[in-house]
């Protein structure tokens, strides 16, 4: 019965290969700390903003250090009327001192994000 239960422990985890929310103020504490944050703003409901946790919990997969953060908008109103996002899914990634230095709406191919991170040095 124990490895039944953890096959499908372990079998859920794979279909939730995705970058979980986090909330919008621990995120906020995070930027600004000398190394380069990326914040994904979308939603858990949005199939685009789906795909695009499932690439970037990949990605941070290969790179745990890498500040990377996605932010549900839909629940958190606020923060997406603070980031100034019109569309999800949006990345904007911030500068070691916390200056907002590049922003993309929309999905991105697996070789589309591994070029936005390289060009940003994430």
């Amino acid at each position: 019965m124990f490895k039944l239960i953890s096959l499908l422990a372990f079998c859920a985890s794979l279909f939730s290969a995705e970058l979980q929310p986090r909330p919008y103020a621990l995120v906020l504490q995070e930027i600004g700390k000398g190394q380069t944050v990326m914040v994904e703003a979308g939603s858990t409901k949005c199939n685009a903003c789906k795909e695009m946790g499932a690439l970037l919990y990949r990605e941070m997969e290969l790179n745990p250090k890498r500040k990377i953060f996605f932010v549900n908008v839909a629940e958190e109103r606020s923060a997406a009327r603070a980031m100034k996002i019109q569309m999800i899914p949006t990345q904007i990634v911030y500068d070691p001192q916390g200056r907002e230095i590049d922003r993309h709406i929309g999905g991105f191919t697996t070789d589309a994000l591994k070029q936005f991170l390289a060009k940003n040095k994430i």
